[in-house]
């Protein structure tokens, strides 16, 4: 990776738009059930709703739609929304979640957890957008971003079936990064050192993606950056999840409003 680390800072507070955010990332979380949010992200601002690379992974739920008698109108209404379009910023730095769980009683128990997060997780999104195989360069792209790690504890409710959080998301790390013009494939994990739990469960960790400069597209065009992934690296790398991704005939669609 060629992006600059630009510089790093601890925090304590979270900003009361944050909270909102982080309020709806926790919510995502006890309502899909799972620690990678798999369904729509988490934005503060979109031009349309879109989803990550977890939900259509060969163990997402877009596969399992596809399995419905209404599976045409799924593949038109969910099908190949992998794109993060932001037009209107209205002064305010965008910004998009990603979580994941980690620090089990049973990981700790067994030597399974890592000193750092960053060996353990992938953090991936393209910093472009292509449409049928194509980037369409008219789009802005990032330039500099803010990467902020949040932490909470969770435990399990309902004869231990479901996710629920034991308070709220601390702030605990963040990160300046500047990107270089030419980079595409983002490797957006820092280094996160875990967090002791207070539960037998674990922990969740959420990141944040702000937007602080983009490099412009053509005039009147939106950001656009896509396929926003985080994943254990033993599920396997980047480039071979979204290669099986690419292979659904379901996500070929062109759906470019622009």
């Amino acid at each position: 990776m060629r992006f600059v680390l630009a510089f790093l800072l601890t925090f304590s507070i979270v900003l009361a738009n944050d909270k909102d955010d982080l309020e709806l990332v926790r919510k995502q979380i006890e309502r899909q059930n799972n620690g990678f949010m798999t369904g729509t992200l988490i934005t503060s601002i979109e031009d349309n709703w879109f989803y990550g690379v977890n939900y259509y992974k060969k163990e997402g739920f877009f596969k399992e739609l596809l399995k419905l008698k209404e599976r045409a109108e799924i593949i038109e209404k969910f099908g190949d929304r992998r794109r993060w379009f932001v037009s209107k910023w209205q002064g305010k730095k965008p910004a998009i979640y990603v979580s994941a769980s980690y620090n089990g009683n049973y990981d700790l128990e067994h030597n399974r957890q890592s000193k750092d997060l960053k060996d353990d997780y992938l953090f991936y999104f393209k910093n472009y957008c292509e449409f049928d195989g194509t980037i369409d360069t008219r789009y802005a792209r990032i330039k500099k971003m803010r990467l902020t790690y949040y932490d909470a504890p969770y435990t399990a409710v309902n004869n231990m079936m479901n996710i629920k959080f034991v308070g709220k998301f601390k702030k605990i790390i963040s990160y300046d990064i500047e990107v270089k013009e030419d980079e595409k494939i983002i490797n957006a994990m820092q280094s996160f050192q875990p967090v002791k739990s207070t539960t037998w469960y674990g922990n969740i960790f959420a990141i944040q993606l702000k937007v602080l400069e983009v490099y412009p597209g053509e005039p009147n065009m939106p950001l656009c950056t896509s396929d926003y992934y985080m994943g254990y690296k033993g599920w396997g790398s980047y480039e071979k999840v979204l290669s099986e991704i690419d292979e659904l005939p379901e996500l070929k669609g062109k759906r470019n409003p622009y």
